[in-house]
């Protein structure tokens, strides 16, 4: 008994030396230098977190945002049959048929040119009104509705917002569409509604016709349509393998992130690199840790010396500095986070309208504030807290008792 007591004393001894040292850095009596230094190295913590969690958060809500669109646009997944293996068959029936599939619309593309006040390329999407509906939100989309449709009109377009503003067409006009047919021919369309996705460069590009239209003008009733499909409670990744099972390489699925791939991975890209670039920020507010820790080493070295020549062990030194660099870490990360969140929901609601929307789509930034983001962002600045706690601990625990008290 009395041997394992014996035992156990100088780690009761380390642990309330650790406690000691930790209370005297953390609180000094009447305040200090070194405490001024913590409380510095905190707020620069804190400051890179925040910095980094809203540009995290801008460019999360950009993907969001993106994404959103781009599935309004061109729905969670694209079905595109290849002709001479799918002739004869009902693509659109076989489809509807498959389970998690709610409802399943065709579509056409084909290229023209819009002549009204100027001269504008657009891109053709021919949709099926009887079905179009179910799948896209097109009431959302409209930003001058149609009116009363006239019985038995077939030659009516829907523009894009940023096409008409360009041509200064409104609802009601009658635009002409030059075909690249030879020889050339133009045939007059009444504009009957004013759509607005939200993605600048396909509002200026994109009208919609019907599809019996655009199989009678560009293809002379040969025409296979593409199909895009609203989805109900399966992933998209799931429907995707079940369209495949059914119908093998006689179709090819896309999903819109796969059609859209470009934009997506660019973002992607340009949010990893802003990561790794703000976090050289968090870095440089880390290294206060050295400074605020070499300058505990030698304050505290008299205090080092004394526990040490009581029996404090080298690993309990070590632990005490790295602690305490955890420890700023820590509070700068609490204080970075409640940060970051007040300036998010500041600038989201306080924000100017600066931006483009020819340029960026939006005229004000979008903010999400991811967990993953925001796990990732706490781990990267604890963790270098931690590294560079190291080195000043070592120093600490390796320094002789002797020496630091030779003149005390």
């Amino acid at each position: 008994r009395s041997g394992r007591h014996m035992n156990q004393t100088p780690h009761r001894n380390s642990l309330t030396g650790v406690g000691f040292l930790m209370k005297r850095s953390l609180f000094p009596k009447g305040g200090s230098l070194l405490s001024l230094a913590l409380w510095i190295s905190v707020a620069g913590v804190a400051l890179g977190v925040a910095m980094l969690m809203l540009v995290l958060a801008v460019m999360s809500g950009f993907l969001d945002f993106l994404q959103n669109k781009y599935t309004d646009i061109t729905s969670p997944l694209v079905v595109i049959p290849r002709t001479e293996k799918v002739a004869g068959v009902n693509v659109k029936a076989q489809l509807e048929a498959i389970p998690g599939v709610e409802a399943v619309t065709p579509f056409g593309l084909s290229q023209a040119m819009l002549i009204s006040n100027g001269v504008g390329g657009v891109t053709l999407e021919g949709i099926s009104l009887s079905d179009s509906f179910r799948v896209t939100d097109w009431k959302r989309i409209w930003q001058e509705p149609p009116g009363e449709s006239i019985p038995g009109e077939k030659n009516w377009i829907w523009i894009g917002k940023g096409l008409s503003e360009k041509l200064r067409i409104k609802s009601g006009d009658t635009v002409q569409l030059m075909l690249g047919t030879n020889p050339l021919q133009t045939v007059p369309f009444v504009v009957r509604a004013i759509t607005k996705f939200g993605i600048h460069e396909h509002d200026l590009r994109y009208a919609y016709i019907d599809i019996s239209q655009l199989q009678d003008l560009f293809f002379q009733g040969k025409f296979q349509p593409f199909f895009k499909m609203k989805l109900g409670a399966v992933s998209v990744n799931e429907a995707k393998n079940r369209i495949v099972e059914e119908f093998g390489d006689s179709v090819s699925v896309k999903k819109w992130s796969d059609i859209n791939q470009n934009i997506f991975r660019a973002v992607k890209h340009q949010k990893i690199m802003l990561f790794w670039v703000l976090d050289i920020v968090v870095a440089l507010a880390g290294m206060n840790v050295i400074n605020l820790l070499m300058m505990s080493t030698y304050q505290r070295k008299r205090d080092v010396a004394i526990l040490r020549a009581m029996g404090m062990r080298f690993k309990s030194i070590v632990f005490f500095f790295v602690g305490q660099g955890t420890l700023v870490g820590l509070m700068g990360i609490g204080s970075g986070v409640l940060l970051g969140f007040g300036l998010c929901h500041l600038v989201e609601r306080f924000q100017p309208e600066l931006l483009s929307e020819a340029i960026y789509n939006v005229t004000r930034l979008p903010l999400k504030v991811q967990l993953g983001d925001l796990i990732l962002v706490c781990g990267a600045a604890l963790l270098l807290c931690m590294v560079f706690s190291v080195i000043p601990a070592l120093k600490a625990a390796l320094s002789r008792p002797v020496q630091a008290l030779r003149y005390e």
